[in-house]
């Protein structure tokens, strides 16, 4: 059963963030969105050269991107939406408008620019012919599926309204949609250290003999134990959460839906998301279960855990602004080799989605370079899940190969630092 003073402790943080309840998080998504449309977004369209950014979604069918530019209070697009952006190099700021359904909030950030008896795709043409913009940005996009929203028949009914002149002016907004969604700014900064500090303590909680009966508790049991607090903290999971072991004489690294045992490895994977904050954690830590008579973890475990740490050391000194993804990946593999380790490298961009927009350092399945999304620079102000496993044999289980899966939410700035610390040590049950 989930403890009441746990939960109650981590409700009390989110509460005092004003991520709770949920009148007072909305009211600070309200915030967040407003702050990253007067700072963010001018800058994202400045440094893409884009004048002109059309984003539209039908109901149902929506372009991804929109659930990161609608307020709380009409998180869907309605039968169809479209938001204009065109910055004004004169004065560096971005008239923000809207065609289509809004809401009382939308109508605090952006202007209706449809007239009354002007149908949506008239007022687009007249938008379009109205700035002259150069270049007319949708989200096209060969790399990331959140650049990519444009529907089929959305496509079609844009060349209809357009005359050939701005057809000719269209462009992929790929490049101004990663800018837009990387960044992170001050205020997403503080809230993001306390959902990961919230995200620790499930782990804890759960990873604790008040909820494993070595014997009886399932991986699955702790999977649902994770979801369910989750839900009671008035969050929700991006994924899984995972929760699998390793154990002595084990067919797989990655066992799952498999009774826990004395003497086994624990691995979970875990990522919280805010009912109307879009911003995303994702961790994985491990534990280990003694069995009668330990005090610690085998002395061989502890090693390789701190292998695991020498290398997310490495990869966090990699980072660098002049390197791209595909650069900081090799950098950091071969370092790591020289030292004797067994490394693999998977980490990616975090935050307003939790696999996020920005370079990718390799894939688990694709330890090599990486086109599109590898090829990306380093920018400043923004969060990574530092992903990544090492593997060594284990002395005390008969040198069996035992992988390392870790994985902890950074900032970079200048340097790289943990958003809310990491795991030090393995968590003994």
């Amino acid at each position: 059963m989930v403890k009441n003073v746990n939960l109650e402790s981590m409700r009390d943080k989110l509460e005092k963030a004003g991520l709770l309840p949920m009148e007072k998080q909305a009211q600070l998504s309200f915030e967040v969105l407003h702050r990253r449309l007067e700072t963010v977004l001018p800058e994202a369209m400045k440094k893409s050269g884009v004048d002109l950014w059309l984003i539209m979604g039908k109901e149902n069918n929506e372009d991804p991107i929109m659930k990161t530019l609608f307020t709380w209070d009409i998180p869907h697009a309605r039968r169809i939406s479209i938001l204009a952006f065109y910055y004004d190099e004169a004065c560096d700021k971005v008239k923000r408008m809207s065609i289509g359904p809004q809401s009382t909030e939308m109508g605090r950030l952006y202007e209706d620019v449809k007239k009354k008896d002007e149908s949506i795709w008239d007022c687009v043409g007249r938008i379009v012919s109205k700035y002259d913009p150069k270049s007319i940005a949708i989200n096209r996009s060969n790399n990331y599926g959140f650049c990519d929203g444009i529907s089929a028949t959305l496509y079609d009914s844009l060349l209809n309204c357009l005359t050939d002149e701005y057809r000719d002016r269209l462009c992929s907004g790929e490049d101004l949609s990663i800018r837009w969604l990387e960044k992170t700014t001050d205020l997403e900064l503080e809230l993001m250290k306390v959902l990961v500090e919230v995200t620790q303590d499930i782990i804890k909680m759960c990873f604790s003999r008040d909820n494993i009966v070595p014997g009886v508790t399932n991986t699955k049991d702790l999977e649902w134990l994770m979801r369910e607090t989750i839900s009671q903290v008035g969050f929700d999971y991006w994924f899984g959460p995972d929760v699998d072991l390793q154990r002595k004489g084990g067919t797989s690294s990655r066992l799952s839906e498999t009774t826990i045992e004395n003497g086994n490895l624990l691995h979970c994977d875990i990522g919280i998301v805010g009912k109307y904050l879009q911003l995303h954690t994702d961790l994985q830590w491990l534990a280990y279960v003694l069995k009668p008579g330990e005090y610690n973890s085998p002395k061989g475990l502890g090693e390789l855990f701190s292998l695991g740490q020498r290398f997310q050391d490495i990869v966090s000194t990699s980072f660098n602004y002049d390197l791209s993804g595909n650069e900081v990946f090799t950098k950091a593999v071969e370092k790591a080799k020289e030292e004797g380790l067994a490394p693999m490298l998977y980490s990616h961009p975090l935050g307003t989605f939790g696999h996020g927009a920005g370079p990718t350092l390799g894939l688990y399945d694709n330890q090599g370079f990486v086109s599109g999304s590898g090829e990306r620079l380093l920018e400043d102000r923004t969060c990574f899940a530092l992903e990544l496993n090492v593997r060594g044999n284990l002395p005390e289980w008969d040198n069996q190969e035992v992988f390392m899966y870790m994985e902890e939410d950074i900032y970079l700035n200048g340097t790289v630092s943990y958003i809310h610390g990491r795991q030090k040590e393995l968590i003994n049950i």
